[in-house]
This record gives structure tokens, sequence and C-alpha cells, in this order.
């Protein structure tokens, strides 16, 4: 039988995903509030943060339930963020938070980084291993869902550069997609200890990244990019670019 989770919204919602939905459409509606500080919306906009916010409220609410999807939704985005800000194009994140007055020295945006992106997926698939729970599969697709939803939500398109900076978005939703899909089969496969088993679908999930950090012309290309898109203004909406036709043509490298 079913256990009925804390604040359940709709009666037979054993994974209380009417609470997790009202949390979506709250956080998208941010985007369009300017009474809020510029760097308040622009960080509410955020994928990351949407997906630390879900955890807090797992936390505060209990939401044991959501450990599954959290844990997946957490593999992709740490797969994507690496994919997308490889070959130190993350400093021009930190040079970008940097405009919005508060300037981060190297290794203090290095440590922020980390515990925004890989702390939260490691503590939840260890919190997973060290309970004996598997992950079903649909999970990557619940992850999924939310995520492009994200990023047509607030930018009208997959390539979520003019949120972010310039990235080579293709391949960074690849590595979200391969981290999402996979990472059910890497939490059941460290509950079953298949050393084996957990090499290679670990080998799986990084080939996205190596492709791109392996990429001989990645760093200079979306470097000039960043430094084009930065001297049109760089606290410029994903809708005022477009509007004005300030977004420019996405680049490729020579991998993709």
């Amino acid at each position: 039988m079913a256990v009925t989770p804390p604040y359940q919204l709709i009666k037979g919602d054993k994974y209380n995903m009417a609470l997790g939905v009202l949390t979506a459409f709250t956080l998208a509606i941010t985007k369009d509030l300017k009474s809020l500080p510029p760097f308040v919306r622009w960080q509410l906009n955020a994928f990351t943060n949407w997906n630390l916010i879900f955890i807090t409220l797992r936390v505060v609410l209990q939401q044991r339930q959501w450990d599954p999807f959290l844990a997946v939704n957490s593999m992709g985005i740490l797969a994507g963020f690496r994919t997308a800000m490889t070959q130190g194009l993350d400093d021009n994140m930190r040079h970008k938070i940097a405009s919005y007055g508060l300037p981060l020295p190297r290794p203090v945006f290095m440590a922020l980084d980390h515990a925004v992106h890989t702390l939260p997926s490691v503590v939840l698939i260890t919190r997973l291993v060290q309970q004996n729970r598997h992950v079903p599969q649909m999970n990557a697709l619940f992850s999924l869902i939310l995520s492009t939803w994200f990023a047509f939500r607030q930018s009208a398109k997959l390539d979520s550069s003019d949120i972010y900076v310039p990235h080579p978005w293709r391949r960074t939703w690849l590595a979200i997609l391969v981290s999402a899909l996979s990472t059910p089969a890497l939490v059941n496969s460290l509950i079953a200890k298949s050393t084996r088993r957990t090499a290679i679908i670990g080998l799986v999930m990084l080939l996205p990244y190596l492709s791109t950090r392996l990429d001989p012309n990645l760093r200079s290309t979306y470097n000039f990019e960043y430094k084009v898109c930065n001297a049109k203004g760089p606290h410029k909406e994903p809708s005022q670019r477009a509007s004005t036709g300030d977004s420019m043509p996405r680049v490729q490298s020579s991998f993709m």
C-alpha cells in the first residue's frame, strides 16, 4: 500500500507531483517579475537553482519520494554544466556574475560551483545506495520533461546561451540526455556492488564531456562569442535579444 506523502495536494498523488508542478510554475513566473533585482531574477532563471529549490522543498516538507527524481535531475545538471563549461568557459560565467556586482575569486567560484553542481548528485545518490532504493527509469523522463520545458519557457529554444554564457549547447543536451537516462542504471549497479557495470555506465556518461573537452577549437570559438555578446549588453533578457536581433547564430566547432 502506497504511503501518503506529507502535504499531499491531490488525493491519490503518491509522489505529490502536484506540489512539484506548482513549484515549477511559480519559479517560471519569476522571469517576468521586473520588480526583482536583475541579479536575483537571473539566479531564479537558472535551472541549477530550480533544482536546489526543489531539494530545499524536499527537505523542509519531507518529500522523501522525490529522492530518485532529484538524483537523476542533479546528475543531468552536473553532466550538462561540466560539458557546457569545459576548457575554462566557466570563467566567462564568473565574469558574468561579476558584472552584476558580485566579483568572486576563482577559488571561491570553484568551491561554490562544486557545492551547487557536484554535491547534490553525490549526496542524493549516496543516500539512495545506502537505503537500497532503486531508481525507476521513469524519473529520467520526468527530468527531461522538466529541463526541456524550462529551456523553452525561459528562452524559447534549447540553446540557453542567453541565460548563461555561450556554450556548446548541442553536446550539453547530449550530456544531459545520456546522464539522465544512465543514472537509474548507475544507482542500481552501485546497489548491486557491480564494479564492472558501474565503470561501463560511468564511461558512457563521460563520453559527451570527453568529446567536448578534447575539441581543439572550442575554447577560442566560444570565448570570442562571449566577448561579442557581452559588448552588446551583458544584462539583456533573452526576449530583449530576440526583439532587437542581438542573438548571434550559434557557432559550431570542428567536432559538432
